[in-house]
């Protein structure tokens, strides 16, 4: 004994075709959220480096000026030859 379908043969084959494309855009749309989120994952860490290296850049300055303080406290003035060079050295820009 056979059931009959109540559906056309050919709009059987539409919607076995539609069922395809909305499985091939639903792996599209997959895809897509990986790619986006693993974006996201590499900007975070580009901006994880940045902050450690302004921190990095904010402390070494913190240091150096407050060496400089220190020299100046202690009365050795800015024209001493000394302070003058670990002036230099200091703010050279060496990274």
């Amino acid at each position: 004994m056979k059931f009959q379908k109540n559906e056309p043969k050919g709009q059987n084959k539409r919607i076995h075709r539609h069922q395809r494309q909305r499985d091939s855009d639903q792996q599209v749309t997959d895809m897509l959220k990986l790619c986006l989120q693993k974006i996201c994952e590499l900007q975070a860490e580009i901006n994880d480096e940045e902050n450690v290296h302004d921190a990095e850049a904010a402390g070494y300055a913190a240091c150096a000026v407050e060496t400089l303080r220190f020299l100046t406290n202690q009365g050795l003035p800015p024209s001493h030859p000394m302070v003058k060079t670990l002036t230099e050295k200091l703010l050279k820009k060496d990274d």
